[in-house]
């Protein structure tokens, strides 16, 4: 297969950049308006054409004359302000895989436990309330009605398990930004999972409820694959998607580790810019890198962007994990805007991943992420006429300052549910 480049062109004069763009490559470019489901943006390249996000003003050719597409890039004239080769570096951020494998094999042992100390629980609280994991308690889910109805919620990730009972009701749409693999068999898990403390709702396996905005319109896009390796250009797709769609949040638990002073991709930034312009709230993981207290890691991207808020994760004694990344490239972009459980978070899984599980219990940012994504469903469910923007700022503006602690770290803090 053929490099595949991504374009920013300069937005002055479109019409002309994309001639000049087609010219130089001797290659026709394809609008993504013409894209369906028959013909997906794989089919493009296949065909030998590049492919226009002109909801973004991106393009994406193939091409293996790597000189050839840096002088043109960077000639006096060029209708390029910037470009990169789409690579394979987005992950899901969740925890270590080696404590994963650790904690697979106590997994029952420990949900067993969590059930007893639930259960005994509840015996102190009135009969007719409503048994929450811990992310949703801390959250103060149990204080509101709101639950995300008429909002459209993006999981991009890598699926979903559609025929997972405790969706059985839900109606979900759902995309393959990933070649010859479908988005509702979910065979990582990974994404479900996500999926779930977003967009679920009550367990079927213990009565517990671990999603949030429980009557959101759910949408799935799938750009991770089945390993859970994702391109740039299929993340970059997919955004276009939920832009021309109007998705009013997109929850990316994702990421690429970037390095100490490293700027954010100007590729995002722009894409950022224009959902927020389009009241789309791109809300993305800050990474796992770090070994606190001593190494602290920057925030991933993209959520390194302005553009893009940036979660942290907490663990139960609402302290940041000592994974989670933080605001170090503050200069350059790259600061936490909100945290929220990331650790021990009981959610919907896959059987079809590794395990064989309807449900499962994972840690890392990528979980803190969607506590944050269900909860400005609610948010703009509550607020219809705001933009995405001012449902960003009450979001920070009514989080739960976290006590000595910094914001570099945490950020604003923990964001709550409105009454």
């Amino acid at each position: 297969m053929k490099k595949r480049h991504i374009l920013l062109l300069d937005d002055s004069n479109r019409k002309d950049a994309l001639i000049k763009t087609e010219r130089e490559f001797s290659t026709k470019i394809t609008s993504s308006s013409e894209l369906s489901s028959k013909v997906r943006a794989h089919n493009v390249y296949e065909s030998g054409n590049g492919l226009h996000l002109k909801n973004l003003g991106i393009v994406i050719i193939e091409d293996d004359d790597t000189e050839k597409i840096e002088q043109f890039c960077s000639s006096h004239n060029s209708p390029v302000q910037y470009y990169e080769e789409s690579k394979k570096i987005f992950r899901p951020v969740q925890g270590l895989d080696i404590i994963d494998q650790l904690k697979d094999t106590v997994f029952e042992l420990n949900n067993r436990i969590n059930d007893l100390e639930e259960y005994l629980k509840s015996k102190h609280q009135k009969s007719t309330s409503q048994r929450l994991t811990w992310g949703l308690e801390q959250l103060e889910i149990d204080k509101t009605n709101l639950n995300g109805e008429g909002i459209d919620v993006c999981i991009l990730d890598t699926g979903f398990y559609l025929a997972h009972p405790d969706f059985k009701d839900r109606e979900i749409k759902g995309k393959s930004f990933v070649p010859n693999e479908s988005w509702e068999e979910d065979r990582n898990g990974h994404g479900t999972h996500c999926a779930g403390v977003a967009v679920g709702g009550v367990s079927q396996e213990n009565g517990l409820r671990y999603g949030i905005a429980s009557a959101a319109r759910v949408v799935i896009g799938k750009v991770l694959d089945d390993h859970g390796n994702g391109a740039t250009d299929w993340l970059v797709d997919a955004l276009d998607n939920c832009i021309e769609k109007k998705y009013n949040v997109v929850s990316l638990s994702l990421g690429a580790p970037v390095g100490i002073g490293h700027k954010p991709s100007q590729l995002f930034e722009r894409l950022g810019q224009v959902a927020l312009k389009n009241n789309c709230l791109l809300i993305a993981a800050a990474g796992n890198e770090s070994k606190r207290p001593s190494l602290p890691k920057p925030v991933n991207a993209p959520a390194n962007c302005e553009s893009f808020m940036a979660v942290a994760a907490l663990d139960r004694s609402l302290t940041v994990a000592n994974f989670s990344n933080a605001g170090i490239n503050i200069n350059n972009g790259g600061r936490i805007d909100l945290s929220a459980p990331g650790i021990d978070i009981y959610s919907a899984y896959s059987p079809n991943a590794a395990g064989g599980k309807l449900y499962a219990t994972l840690e890392g940012t990528s979980m803190a992420t969607p506590h944050v994504a269900g909860l400005a469903a609610t948010y703009f469910q509550a607020f219809p006429n705001k933009t995405a923007v001012e449902i960003w700022m009450k979001l920070e503006k009514n989080a739960k300052q976290l006590n000595k602690q910094l914001i570099r770290d945490v950020g604003s803090g923990l964001p709550l549910a409105i009454m």
